[in-house]
């Protein structure tokens, strides 16, 4: 086997790969042991993920959801004084900054209480809820997921070393593993649905927070996209060049729906009692697919 991002041998490797990282909460999209050698995988977790889940928007995201490291543990929020009082539990840093773990339950929902306005008293610390990651590390993850998304699906139809030779990749290839070939590679930004969104569990059926998603699809230009959203916060790149223009038309084309929503079957609805928002529908696997196959029947061949 070849290593899908450098093209050097993996026949010794033993690690496995998260398409999605793993402090994310992903623990079912991995590739097997050889599709990305340890080098590139260690690359990554260094230069690519590492900084941005330490960035308080994954951070301070992860700690309210109570999404735990890969080594179990709850990230601690990263907010700022407003005066000099200080609550059990808070370190400050040098430069200002307030961090908070909150590893009761009670903690938790006072973190909820004040962050939606919901307190009696205002707190003295401010902890953002902005998603603003770094453009250029988020840009480089959301290439890494794209190509690892495209290598698992060609994987099982067999194509997996056609992909790995197949030129038209190099460019996004080489955005991901060195970063060094273009200034930017753009992506399309915005939240889809609110973050404290529930939908059923795929094996239980139990109401659970919709936490994250991912997929393919294609466009009437024939261009694949990668979608990743993240409780509500929608991200989309083009996996063939640095240009988000083709979901732009595919936007206005389908009255703005999302890849991973109206898509795959899913309709957003907002409860009667509390005011949560819940994502309700037949959603099947293979029904996005489905969705750009009867498409792309009207669409021009000519590429």
């Amino acid at each position: 086997m070849r290593c899908i991002f450098c093209k050097t041998g993996t026949v010794s490797e033993s690690t496995r790969e998260h398409i999605i990282p793993e402090s994310i909460g992903n623990t079912r999209h991995v590739l097997p042991a050889g599709f990305v050698c340890g080098r590139c995988n260690n690359y990554f977790a260094r230069e690519i993920e590492g900084p941005l889940l330490r960035h308080e928007s994954f951070r301070n995201l992860r700690a309210r959801f109570q999404v735990p490291t890969k080594k179990g543990r709850i990230p601690s929020m990263r907010g700022f004084l407003l005066d000099t009082e200080l609550s059990v539990g808070m370190r400050v840093a040098a430069d200002g900054s307030v961090e908070l773990r909150p590893e009761r339950h009670s903690e938790t929902d006072e973190i909820h209480a004040r962050l939606y306005g919901k307190a009696d008293d205002p707190s003295i610390i401010i902890f953002p809820c902005d998603m603003n990651p770094p453009k250029r590390e988020m840009s480089r993850l959301l290439a890494k997921m794209a190509l690892e998304t495209v290598a698992r699906r060609l994987a099982v139809r067999g194509s997996l070393d056609r992909f790995i030779d197949e030129s038209h990749y190099d460019l996004i290839r080489r955005w991901t593993r060195h970063g060094d070939n273009l200034r930017d590679w753009p992506f399309h930004q915005r939240q889809i649905h609110p973050e404290e969104t529930y939908m059923r569990h795929p094996t239980t059926g139990l109401w659970v927070r919709a936490g994250y998603s991912h997929d393919l699809f294609i466009t009437k230009r024939w261009e694949t996209f990668f979608v990743f959203c993240l409780y509500g916060h929608e991200f989309v790149i083009n996996v063939g060049g640095p240009s988000i223009k083709g979901y732009e038309e595919w936007l206005e084309d389908h009255n703005g729906i999302s890849p991973v929503i109206e898509r795959v079957g899913f309709q957003l609805q907002q409860g009667l009692e509390c005011g949560e928002y819940y994502l309700v529908g037949d959603c099947e696997s293979g029904d996005g697919a489905k969705f750009d196959r009867e498409l792309s029947a009207h669409w021009p061949t000519d590429r």
